[in-house]
């Protein structure tokens, strides 16, 4: 082991000496005091009966006439309701009473549910509230989670996150599993707060039109209820979700049922979007500025209560955020995610492979470079199968022969916490047909364990045909094949992993992303998470120990890597840690670091020292800052990054960002420094009102970028963006008169939902 490891270890040890008795178990906690009031010890007492799974039962009383949602809870039929009191908390006491008591009251009619939240605070004037764009930094205040999994199958639903302003964000999750892209959904739904003097209240109201739900004359839905203290760091759910589940909102087998609603039927739920798109563009060296006007249609039918049919014509993406710059250090491809709309709903039930690694269907290999004329998705259930269906048609543009984009995704509960699939993908472009097709399964156990594998195979003309050499799987021979599997054990304390990965040489989905290909894979982890839950200063420390090696498919050793991390993270919400990796590198051919600096073949040895650490988001000025240094390709490698957040009010803030690199290697022109500049504005003059601008500049292109959105809520579901779109050449110039604009866009995109 590194004599820096050996270092960073002996130091853990000494801190964790110092926690003392920190890491006792909840259990020897002395349950005395009142309910919810601190114990002997000064901590939360814990709660002695917990409500726990589908057993915790919450009913919705149906009522004659709706309640104006206001934020105040004074329609009569309110204070008639039995509220759901019996929170429990989960940080930083995992089963203890909460600090400050919630009440929630659900009601229904025939057009929607109703949600009346009295959020109790000893302190209001502490209640954090900054965010009023939707979709934004919602979790760094004061919030709420409404979780429905409205087929109680345990596994799939709906995230509905509203702050204390109101500000609301909102999730589909398919399969115990919530990622970025998964909150990309935007539910029509109407929320309004209001902060008194004792708290805050909350109203919200749920069309059943935004929700798709089982046609039956009974109708129970799973339910968890989240709230999150933010200058307490202190999170309370109900029913209980002990940290056992790693997961938070998605972990669908342990919500309660809401039960009551009776004679309530989905809706046919046709949605229909048309869109205008109007402005101008001018490229490089264009003389003349190009106008742009298009027409656009989005249409969402339900077929029936559980399958829903997305068609699109003339797709158009003129409010997509920007891509964030990215400098390629490596001889692998970069991974941009998606951040379209269309592609973005449901992508979880589209999702195959390894996420940013191995992708046998990546949306963004579609439409980007050429237009997208139209085409349609079909997701949802069929029983216990949930199926998901996307074709696309893409058009030619600038000699780029366009093709049909097409995609079939099936999966089948095996279980409670079981499923099976299979996945095909097909892009047709002129007489060619390139496929893939694979199959995986998934089993989660023990809370937050699980078995994932997964194999998929390519046809592909284009490819050379016929067996490879070297050795792998039957089936990976030829270099068309892909497989994966990946075993994690983990509780609340402890966790281990172990994961097997063999890519083919040739393994290029046409319409997926595989970031290495022609790789065996072989890695392992071991994870110490103790909670210091009778600490006054520490929350939580990990420790993570982490191998691989991998192979090519001629058995000769590519890469290997070994690190140690660590993290230790407070009752204030701060945190700080560090990292010693070591790495192996055998490259077999020359590759270009930058224009002019190439890296010769040989192995290379990496040794790195890694410190970070972060501030509690929650706050008006918070950020966080990582340096990392050490060997690089015979030579050293110091990267800085460090991002912050200025808070001025709940109408701005401005995040810079700077990443830095300082690299010596012993070639000529192996002495460089790159930088990348960013400065994210974010405004909102209302809920409805809100934009932001993201402006960067990187000194390995010189290019000055600035993407500025705006974006009004007309009407719920409905919008108007205006969306400016600029790339500046600082360089040196190609010849004396040449413009040094790269691209200038402006455009106006008006959209309108009709629900019928």
């Amino acid at each position: 082991m590194p004599a820096a490891a050996r270092a960073l270890g002996a130091t853990l040890l000494v801190l964790i000496s110092g926690l003392g008795a920190g890491v006792q178990a909840q259990s020897a906690l002395t349950p005395d005091g009142i309910p919810g009031a601190p114990a002997a010890s000064g901590l939360p007492r814990l709660m002695p009966d917990p409500p726990r799974g589908a057993s915790a039962l919450a009913r919705a009383t149906r009522i004659a006439t709706a309640p104006t949602i206001d934020g105040v809870l004074d329609e009569p039929f309110w204070a008639t309701l039995d509220p759901i009191a019996d929170f429990v908390q989960r940080d930083p006491v995992d089963g203890a009473y909460p600090t400050e008591r919630t009440e929630v009251r659900i009601a229904y009619d025939e057009g929607a549910l109703y949600f009346g939240f009295t959020l109790f605070d000893s302190d209001p004037s502490a209640i954090r509230a900054h965010t009023l764009n939707r979709g934004g930094q919602i979790g760094f205040d004061d919030h709420i989670v409404i979780a429905l999994d409205t087929f109680n199958d345990r596994r799939n639903g709906y995230i509905f996150e509203i702050n204390a302003l109101g500000t609301q964000d909102d999730a589909i999750f398919t399969d115990e599993s919530i990622e970025g892209e998964d909150w990309n959904w935007d539910g029509v739904y109407r929320s309004e707060t209001r902060i008194t003097a004792d708290g805050w209240v909350l109203e919200v109201e749920i069309p059943f039109t935004t929700i798709r739900f089982p046609r039956d004359e009974a109708l129970e839905m799973g339910l968890l209820i989240f709230r999150s203290i933010r200058r307490k760091n202190e999170t309370a759910y109900w029913p209980h979700l002990p940290v056992t589940y790693r997961g938070r909102y998605a972990q669908a087998s342990q919500y309660g049922t809401l039960v009551g609603l009776e004679g309530v039927t989905p809706g046919r739920n046709l949605q229909v979007k048309p869109f205008i798109v109007t402005g101008g563009q001018k490229a490089g060296r264009a003389e003349d500025a190009r106008g742009v006007m298009d027409l656009g249609l989005d249409v969402k039918y339900s077929l029936s209560s559980s399958l829903t049919l997305d068609l699109t014509w003339n797709t158009d993406f003129a409010q997509v955020e920007a891509d964030n710059v990215q400098v390629n250090l490596d001889r692998f491809s970069l991974f941009f995610p998606e951040k379209r709309e269309f592609f973005l709903e449901r992508a979880r039930l589209f999702a195959f492979g390894d996420p940013g690694q191995t992708q046998v269907f990546f949306s963004r290999r579609i439409g980007l470079e050429n237009p997208i004329v139209g085409g349609g998705r079909l997701t949802g259930q069929v029983g216990r199968v949930s199926v998901g269906v996307l074709n696309l048609q893409t058009g030619e543009d600038g000699g780029r022969e366009g093709g049909n984009n097409s995609v079939a995704r099936v999966r089948a509960d095996l279980g409670p916490r079981a499923s099976i699939g299979g996945l095909v993908t097909n892009l047709t472009s002129g007489d060619t047909h390139r496929r893939a097709a694979g199959a995986d399964a998934q089993f989660r156990f023990f809370g937050s364990s699980s078995l994932d594998v997964w194999a998929a195979r390519l046809w592909d003309p284009d490819l050379a045909a016929g067996a490879r050499d070297g050795g792998g799987p039957r089936g990976l021979a030829d270099g068309q094949g892909a497989a994966s599997a990946h075993l994690r054990v983990r509780n609340a304390r402890y966790g281990t992993a172990l994961s097997y990965t063999n890519i083919g040489r040739d393994f290029l989905p046409a319409l997926g992303f595989v970031r290495r290909p022609n790789q065996q894979r072989i890695a392992g982890e071991l994870n110490y998470s103790p909670r210091f839950e009778r600490s006054r200063w520490a929350r939580q420390w990990t420790l993570d120990l982490r191998g691989e090696a991998i192979e090519g498919q001629d058995r000769v050793r590519q890469s290997e890597r070994r690190s140690v991390d660590t993290q230790l993270v407070f009752q204030s919400g701060d945190a700080v840690g560090g990292s010693v990796v070591e790495r192996v590198e055998r490259l077999v051919s020359p590759f270009s670091i930058r224009p002019g600096v190439l890296i010769a073949p040989g192995d290379y040895t990496f040794t790195n020292l890694v410190v970070h650490g972060r501030t509690n988001g929650s706050r008006r000025i918070s950020g966080n800052a990582s340096v990392s240094t050490g060997s690089f390709y015979h030579g050293t490698r110091t990267e800085l990054r460090t991002a912050a957040v200025f808070t001025a009010s709940r109408r701005l803030s401005v995040l810079p960002a700077v990443t830095r690199n300082v690299v010596s290697l012993p070639v000529e022109g192996g002495r460089f420094t790159t930088n990348i500049l960013e400065v994210t504005v974010k405004s909102a003059l209302n809920r409805s009102l809100f934009g932001d601008a993201l402006i960067q500049y990187d000194d390995v292109s010189r290019r000055l970028q600035a993407n500025i959105r705006v974006n009004w809520i007309h009407t719920p579901g409905s919008n108007l963006f205006l969306v400016l779109d600029t790339g500046v050449n600082m360089g040196d110039l190609p010849e004396p008169g040449v413009t040094r604009w790269e691209r200038r866009t402006g455009v106006v995109k008006l959209t309108y939902l009709w629900a019928l």
